[in-house]
């Protein structure tokens, strides 16, 4: 998988898409290409995605325009209709209203107990067969701040940090309710707390304000100026829980509820190592702890047989073949994201790379 970088100056959302669908319209017409295949594999009928999507570029219009803006003129930009555009940001949508599950990334959260600086890394799995091309894309917030965010070619935001000093791990969780209502896409949560949010608060409440049709976990992480927390806010087209860490101990969130609410109403596919993988995050909580991110993935990524690196199975159809695309660590206080493609025990040296909030240098 390549992971690209892109950045912009560019305030306005329609011209800042315009300039992002153009330059990488190629790679998002191969990412739906790819969406239509796995749907068809799964037996969605894509007339009834467009009408699910269709509703999810609506609600974000209402919920935040701004994004909106900028998909369409991403789709203006790679010369195609914007509820296309609109579906890899809507996917996670689509895939809750047919019932498609699936297992989707291990966040691990440190604390320390002095104050210090926060620790964090996430491998986000995907399907194999999936995203080819992602990016690391730096931009202007309508408020002001810069952002540097991760995520799939043609979405408004995945994983990714601002330069008040707040950052966003993003985790799948499916839910009984999901696909029960129309929503705003868990995408566009996740990009609206990285655009306005600079305290954990700021973030919750941004959270709760949207109504969601589909279930996700977006692990926030904030400098607080000297004064860092962190929390699991479990989102669920029934409710929102937040998950408090500890200072001094690891908060860990893979693909299951950690609010006993929430939890009653879960579901897990039969194939998921989403225990393993909490379990190997919370057993290995000094690896989470380490100070540099690189040392980080590195020491994760030399825990034999460590379920927190995913492999696809050969004998599972395409549309159940999860691997690790990416394992990323962001900083807080110094902002800015770090990654390398693949699960931590791809991890080298010398394909670890840092994108600055602050600076064009990448």
């Amino acid at each position: 998988m390549t992971i690209q970088v892109w950045s912009t100056d560019e305030t306005d959302a329609g011209a800042r898409g315009a300039a992002f669908g153009a330059a990488f319209a190629a790679g998002i017409r191969a990412a739906l290409g790819e969406y239509d295949t796995v749907l068809r594999a799964a037996a969605i009928d894509l007339a009834s995605s467009r009408d699910v999507v269709e509703d999810c570029l609506a609600r974000t219009t209402e919920h935040a325009p701004d994004v909106a803006a900028e998909v369409t003129g991403i789709a203006r930009g790679a010369g195609l209709e914007p509820w296309r555009v609109m579906l890899l940001s809507a996917r996670t949508e689509v895939f809750a209203l047919m019932k498609l599950t699936g297992s989707e990334c291990s966040t691990g959260v440190f604390l320390p107990a002095d104050g210090s600086a926060p620790r964090s890394i996430q491998t986000w799995d995907w399907l194999d067969v999936m995203s080819a091309a992602t990016v690391v894309r730096r931009y202007p917030s309508a408020e002001g701040r810069q952002v540097v965010t991760f995520a799939e070619v043609g979405q408004v935001a995945k994983i990714g940090v601002n330069s008040a000093g707040l950052g966003l791990h993003f985790n799948i969780l499916h839910h009984v309710s999901d696909g029960s209502r129309s929503g705003v896409p868990v995408h566009v949560v996740a990009r609206r707390i990285l655009d306005e949010a600079t305290t954990l608060d700021e973030a919750v409440a941004v959270a709760r304000m949207a109504p969601v049709a589909a279930s996700s976990v977006l692990t926030v992480v904030a400098a607080q100026a000297g004064s860092p927390r962190a929390a699991s806010i479990e989102l669920t087209p029934a409710g929102v829980a937040v998950v408090e860490a500890t200072p001094g101990r690891v908060l860990a969130h893979t693909n299951h509820f950690l609010d006993p609410g929430l939890a009653a109403g879960q579901v897990i596919p039969p194939a998921s190592t989403t225990a393993e993988r909490l379990a190997c995050l919370t057993e290995h909580a000094p690896l989470v702890a380490l100070p540099d991110p690189l040392e980080r993935a590195l020491a994760l990524g030399a825990l034999p047989d460590a379920p927190i690196t995913m492999r696809p199975r050969a004998d599972a159809p395409p549309d159940q073949r999860w691997s690790s695309k990416a394992t990323l660590a962001l900083d807080v206080v110094d902002p800015a994201i770090e990654f390398h493609p693949g699960g931590p025990a791809d991890v080298t040296r010398a394909g670890w790379r840092r994108v600055p909030v602050a600076s064009r240098t990448v």
